[in-house]
Order: C-alpha cells, then sequence, then structure tokens
C-alpha cells in the first residue's frame, strides 16, 4: 500500500503530504528495535519510554515515515504530527491491512470480571454449531482452534489488526473479543466495527491507571458509544448488559444500538429458581421469544457460582443475536468446561477440593468466596472455607486492605501468601493486605507453593480451599523475570 493512499483513510488525521516522499509501506511498527526499510514508525509515547527518543534511529534503521503527537526533537520532513498518535495507528493499522473487522461479525466483550468465560462461551457454542471462529483475550488468541500466544488482553492496534487480517483469510465468520479499559482509553481498538457490545459488571479495579471509578466507567463506556444504530455491515447492532450493576443502564445510555438487558429479577433474559453444587448448576431462563413473547428454558451447566449465571446470561443473550437457537444454545452450554483457571476443581485424596480461580479483584474475591459458600449450604456440609490469595506488585495498592478484608470475613482460615510482586516486595504487599483484617483467622506464608501446601495440610474432608489470584498463569513475576509457578500443579503435587 502506498502512504498516500493511507492517508487517505485517516480521517484527516494527517493533512499534507510532500509527494515526492511517497512510498510503498513494508510495515507498522511502534517499536524501533523492529524497523525495516520503507516502514512506519509510530513515536508513542508509553507508561515507560518515549518513543520521540527512538526517531533518529528509526530513521538510520530505514523509516520512511513517523507519526508523532509529542515532541521529535528534531526537523524532517518524514516526520508528520498528528493530534492523536494511538488514534492514527489504529486508524492506519486498519487501512494497512483492509479494515479486516469489516469482513465479519464482531463481539467486543467488557467489563471488570467474567470477559474470559463468557467470550469463551460464545466461542465454544458457535464453534459447536459448526461456524468459523476468532477469539481474542487473556487465555490467548484462537483462529478456528489454533492458538496464538498473547502478552494483553486486547493487543495494540498494530498487532490487533494484523490478527483480524489473518482470521478473516482464514475464512473466520464471527470474531468474540475481550475489550479492556486500557484498549479503549489507549485506542487499540479504535475503528473496529463492532456488532455486539457486551457489559458484564464493574468493580473498582485498574485505578493505578483510571484514578477514579468514574473515569473507569467512561472509558468501558467508549465500546457501547461507538455502536451505531445500522453498523457499517448494514445489520443492527446490540448493547448487551448487566441490568443488576449499577453501572449497567448508563453504560448504553447513549449507544444507539438495542439494548438487551440480562440478570436477576430484571432483563429481557432473566434468570430464577437456581441449584448449584461443587459439580455444576441448573435454573431456569426467561427469554425473548417470538417479539413480545417469554419462552422458559432450562440450562444445565458445568460451572458453578451465581456470578456465572450472569455469564452465561450474557452469553445466551449474544448467541441469540447471532442465530443460535434455544435448543443449540442449552445443549452446547450443558457440554462447556470451565476456562482455565476460571473456578477450576481439584479433588485432593484427604476428601476436601481445591478451586482454582483468577479473582484478583475485591468484587470477584468476594462472589468466588460467596459461591463456595453457597455450594457448602446448598450440600448441607459444615466444611470450612480455606482462603490462600495475595496482590499483585506494581498495581493497584487500594484494594489490598480490601482483599484481605473480604477474605478474612468469608473464610474459616486465610494464608496469606505473594501473588506476582513484580518489582515490589512481597512482604511489604502482605502487611497491606494484612491492614484490613480486623480478626486473627489468619496466617503468613510469603511462598506461595509453601502456602498452598499449608491449606492442603489444614484441610480434612469436605472442606474447600480456594487459591486465588492467579488462575490460569504458569509463572510468577518477581523483579522482571518469571519464574515456573502453577497453582494447579501446585495443589495437585501436596493434594495427593
Amino acid at each position: 500500500m502506498k502512504f498516500s493512499n493511507m492517508i487517505a483513510q485517516t480521517e484527516n488525521e494527517i493533512l499534507r503530504l510532500d509527494e515526492s516522499f511517497d512510498f510503498t509501506i513494508n510495515k507498522l511498527t511502534s517499536n524501533s528495535n523492529n524497523v525495516e526499510q520503507n516502514d512506519i514508525f509510530f513515536a508513542v509515547k508509553g507508561f515507560v519510554s518515549d518513543g520521540n527518543k527512538y526517531i533518529e534511529d528509526a530513521f538510520e534503521k530505514g523509516a520512511k515515515a513517523v507519526i508523532t503527537d509529542g515532541e521529535p526533537g528534531i526537523t524532517d520532513s518524514r516526520i508528520h504530527k498528528v493530534k492523536d498518535v494511538r488514534k492514527t495507528m489504529a486508524l492506519m493499522s486498519a487501512a494497512f491491512y483492509g479494515k479486516p473487522s469489516g469482513k465479519m461479525k464482531m463481539i467486543g466483550v467488557t467489563g471488570t470480571n467474567g470477559k474470559t468465560t463468557v467470550t469463551s462461551i460464545i466461542n465454544f457454542v458457535l464453534q459447536s454449531a459448526g461456524k468459523k471462529t476468532g477469539l481474542i483475550g487473556t487465555n490467548g488468541n484462537y483462529i478456528n482452534k489454533r492458538y496464538l500466544k498473547t502478552e494483553h488482553t486486547t493487543p495494540d492496534a498494530i498487532e490487533l489488526n494484523k490478527v483480524l487480517s489473518e482470521m478473516a483469510d482464514e475464512g473466520v465468520e464471527t470474531v468474540i473479543m475481550e475489550v479492556s479499559s486500557h484498549s479503549l482509553e489507549l485506542k487499540r481498538v479504535y475503528g473496529i466495527e463492532f456488532d455486539i457490545a457486551v457489559f458484564t459488571n464493574l468493580t473498582p479495579e485498574h485505578l493505578d491507571f483510571h484514578k477514579t471509578m468514574e473515569s473507569y466507567f467512561e472509558s468501558k463506556k467508549l465500546l457501547f458509544d461507538s455502536l451505531q444504530r445500522i453498523g457499517k455491515k448494514g445489520i443492527p447492532t446490540a448493547a448487551i448488559y448487566n441490568c443488576n450493576d449499577e453501572f449497567g443502564s448508563r453504560i448504553v445510555s447513549n449507544s444507539e444500538a438495542e439494548r438487551i438487558a440480562y440478570g436477576f429479577g430484571c432483563g429481557t433474559y432473566t434468570a430464577r429458581d437456581i441449584e448449584m453444587n461443587i459439580n455444576g448448576m441448573h435454573f431456569e431462563v426467561l427469554v425473548p421469544h417470538n417479539g413480545e413473547d417469554i419462552e422458559k428454558i432450562k440450562i444445565y451447566t458445568k460451572l458453578t457460582g451465581k456470578f456465572n449465571v450472569h455469564n452465561i446470561l450474557a452469553a445466551a443473550a449474544a448467541l441469540k443475536i447471532m442465530g443460535i437457537s434455544y435448543r443449540d444454545i442449552v445443549k452446547y452450554i450443558a457440554e462447556f468446561t470451565a476456562v482455565d483457571g476460571r473456578f477450576n476443581r481439584i479433588k485432593l485424596n484427604n476428601g476436601a477440593d481445591a478451586i482454582i480461580d483468577y479473582s484478583h479483584t475485591p468484587d470477584s474475591l468476594k462472589k468466588a468466596i460467596a459461591a463456595i459458600r453457597e455450594i457448602l449450604d446448598e450440600s448441607g456440609s459444615n466444611g470450612k472455607i480455606i482462603t490462600v490469595f495475595g496482590c499483585g506488585g506494581n498495581r493497584d495498592i487500594s484494594k489490598r486492605p480490601e482483599m484481605g478484608k473480604i477474605a478474612a470475613a468469608g473464610s474459616s482460615e486465610v494464608i496469606i501468601t505473594s501473588d506476582n510482586p513484580r518489582f515490589e516486595e512481597p512482604m511489604e504487599i502482605i502487611e497491606a493486605i494484612k491492614s484490613g483484617i480486623t480478626s486473627d483467622n489468619y496466617t503468613i506464608e510469603e511462598n506461595r507453593e509453601l502456602a498452598i501446601k499449608k491449606a492442603i495440610e489444614l484441610s480434612s474432608k469436605g472442606d474447600i480451599i480456594l487459591i486465588a489470584g492467579k488462575g490460569h498463569e504458569t509463572y510468577q513475576e518477581i523483579k522482571g523475570i518469571k519464574y515456573l509457578l502453577s497453582d494447579k500443579e501446585i495443589a495437585e503435587k501436596y493434594g495427593k
């Protein structure tokens, strides 16, 4: 693609072009280390470094154009100043890869918790119904069933459009995508043509980045504000939201899309009569049928916990819009198994159970403990809840005492340990967690493996151990190094 042709597709972000500098683009990059001949380099000011410092280096390596909204430090006709380099990068990436999101149906799922489970259910049911899908999210990217590892919930704009282009080339019909608040705020998904947007919930998280809940909310809302009543593909769009969440109705308030609510006691998709145990649950759902009519369907699932009822309702609403029958929705949800690291059960030889869960926010930890309490109550068990958890370093510090308070209040025993301390001292994080606890039902074991071992040793038949915070992760990040560590493997090792 010619540079001049690309500029014509960027909403007038670049207003001038000296035709003597027009060229055929090799590739786009925001990493000066990857620059090659005839590349476009985006000088993005990040949280760690400023791309403007590497402009001369990019030119030396063969970059033909640099896009920036910062101060390049040099004068060169090949440097193009724009109002927003991230927005321009998103638009140019879409243009370079042939606007791939316009070639497939796009489902975006956002919220603090539940994104991975909701996207995974939708993906599983669509594939089971014979559809070709793409999946983008925390646990990796998939083109049909081919796995692509990822470092971010939502890749940057260049990588995202490249992956979407590969999906379109391989015949993908529908892409299901986790859309993080960072990706919305940092314009990684700017210009992506979403057809369905799903909101799960909003609770305090990433406040080190967003600073306030209102700012966090406004970032999430961008996804719904972007929906037109009729999308660019000529089909109606839909905004699906959790009506039990205080931010639910607000997040769709400015959306032109059809609004579809789900929840307990409210919404177009309403759940009731829930019965659960550690092996799964079943419940009834009131669903729309033939316009104004209401139909009842019965959901049987291997998932458990009321938070998963919400996740299933969200997925069911999206699937129905995608043309999947209620019969197939019920059939395939019954076959779906928990996502790796999301409330995964491990049977221990002493008769106790361990639950591996990614719950790393106050709300998700509270819901995980509540789900375990409901399971124990339903079974009439007097079993203990033993919770093992820590908090990540170099992240929102305000949640640490709150999570300590929640764990101690809901558990018989709590073992506070290290999560991913990153560049912080583990014991300083642990002390912050401890500051929120007023009871004495906790111990401290900094070594995560030994903490899990201790929990298993404390447990007996009928008890449930919640090992929270890392879920699917198979590493522990300390001082910039990722060491092998899997909660699942440790629990299996000491649970024999």
